[in-house]
């Protein structure tokens, strides 16, 4: 809002920079080329896009080319993300007192619920387990019975208890050309056990998932 009532401040949506030129003969200062048609003067440009977005600009933006730091730009890629929900078969016994979360029970194995235990959130960088499909690949696990309303223990879905876990893949390439719905969630079940020091869980312990 603040920005806004400055009055040299606007937000334009259903917007493209198709190019950004040097203002001849004022230094530091660009005209920016929006949808090839509107062109908007300015002191100051701020990137505030992904690296394809950025590789895709390049070619038609002079002022970028001459960035030494531009010049590894042609190698930039999306991030591929991927991301499973697991249904898991509950344990036996609930863990209970849990920190972090919305909720503080969970159905996941005791020793995998203390592993989690002062969050229901664990970040995790590439190569995990020495699995060849995380070499790349970073991923957060979510317990979402801590987390969501509908998952929580004694919650709606309490008719048919479950555990359930989502892991949010990134740099996921070699995981998405895996192809098959089942090869990725036992993947990702090997990877939270992998992630949090324990032995893989059986393939069966995966009720549903998606």
């Amino acid at each position: 809002q603040k920005l806004l009532s400055s009055g040299n401040f606007a937000v334009s949506g259903s917007s493209k920079v198709t190019a950004i030129h040097e203002i001849p003969g004022r230094k530091g200062a660009f005209e920016i080329v929006v949808n090839n048609e509107r062109r908007i003067q300015a002191d100051a440009i701020i990137l505030a896009v992904g690296g394809t977005a950025m590789k895709r600009l390049l070619p038609s933006c002079p002022p970028l080319q001459k960035l030494p730091i531009a010049k590894t730009w042609d190698k930039l890629r999306g991030v591929t993300c991927v991301a499973v929900r697991l249904f898991l078969r509950p344990s036996r016994t609930v863990t209970e007192g849990l920190k972090g979360g919305l909720y503080d029970s969970t159905n996941l194995p005791p020793h995998f619920a203390a592993a989690m235990k002062e969050s229901p959130v664990v970040v995790c960088g590439p190569r995990i387990g020495g699995i060849p499909e995380l070499a790349e690949a970073g991923f957060c696990i979510y317990d979402l019975q801590r987390l969501h309303d509908e998952f929580a223990v004694g919650g709606p879905s309490e008719e048919e208890p479950c555990a359930v876990l989502e892991i949010d893949f990134f740099r996921a390439d070699k995981i998405i050309n895996l192809g098959d719905d089942k090869k990725i969630g036992d993947l990702a079940l090997r990877a939270v056990s992998a992630a949090l020091g324990f032995p893989d869980l059986p393939s069966d312990t995966i009720i549903d998932l998606s």
